[in-house]
């Protein structure tokens, strides 16, 4: 009979010890639970607090409380907004001034934004001989523009050309050549398509870019490397001579009077876009 209370007793104790080790190791359980459940809540209510101030800046900078909306408005106002321009022409034009007295800034600004327009036109119609004007640099590099996207099977599109504006932003004087850069603000549709299917940009945002446009004046030609800008040289229309003073009105080998129209002695020699 002992022993069998004896046996009873030993069972009761390690049921006992069972059962606390259990209610320890729940216990624990329970308080890593609820551990885990604390920093759950706690970043839940970081990430609502973040979201809330999302929204509430959302709202005051986009007028949405939606994020995503506000997310899409900000990138159609980003694109709707011109690129700004350097516009130096009143330092410049004195300087200009003393060298070509006809010289004629609106009208040149004019024939700038044209020159840029009718490039990019003749890249989306993939197709150099729309471009109004230029020297053989500036057609040789649109056609290797137009042969490369042709050569790639690419169609790039420039689609509803806007200038913004077209300003005057640089002059610069080397041996036998003056150089005017014009900077201008433009928008369009800009995107690569391949086998009808748009490859690279899109075809609902408006692209806002900066360009830079040159135009050359090459005085003497004695002074110049390049062939393409030898054809720019003014010449004396008695006797032939290059006419090397800037703003010159006689010819310094025979004499006679000489009046250049300098507007026109002008050539455009690169379009690029101002990164």
């Amino acid at each position: 009979m002992s022993i069998v209370f004896g046996g009873l007793i030993v069972i009761l104790v390690l049921v006992l010890v069972i059962v606390i080790i259990v209610a320890v190791i729940v216990s624990a359980i329970i308080r890593k639970v609820n551990q885990a459940k604390r920093t759950v809540d706690s970043v839940t209510n970081t990430v609502n607090s973040a979201m809330r101030t999302a929204r509430t800046i959302s709202q005051v900078t986009t007028g949405t409380s939606d994020i995503a909306e506000g997310i899409k408005r900000t990138t159609f106002e980003h694109a709707s907004a011109p690129k700004t321009v350097s516009d130096l022409s009143s330092l410049l034009l004195p300087k200009i001034a003393a060298d070509f007295p006809e010289y004629n800034n609106s009208e040149m600004a004019e024939r700038a934004q044209n020159v840029l327009t009718s490039y990019l036109f003749s890249i989306d119609e993939s197709d150099p001989s729309h471009l109004t004007e230029g020297n053989e640099d500036l057609k040789n590099k649109l056609t290797m523009q137009v042969k490369l996207n042709q050569d790639k099977g690419y169609v790039e599109h420039f689609e509803r050309i806007k200038v913004h504006k077209c300003v005057l932003n640089q002059y610069e004087k080397t041996d036998g050549k003056c150089t005017l850069t014009f900077q201008a603000a433009v928008q369009y549709l800009h995107y690569i398509t391949e086998n009808g299917k748009i490859k690279t940009g899109r075809d609902d945002l408006i692209t806002q870019a900066r360009y830079d446009i040159k135009v050359v004046y090459v005085q003497d030609r004695d002074m110049v490397d390049k062939h393409s800008d030898m054809a720019l040289s003014s010449v004396c229309p008695h006797c032939g001579a290059p006419i090397k003073g800037l703003g010159a009105k006689s010819c310094p080998y025979c004499g006679s009077a000489v009046e250049v129209i300098n507007i026109y002695a002008w050539s455009f020699s690169d379009v690029s876009e101002h990164k």
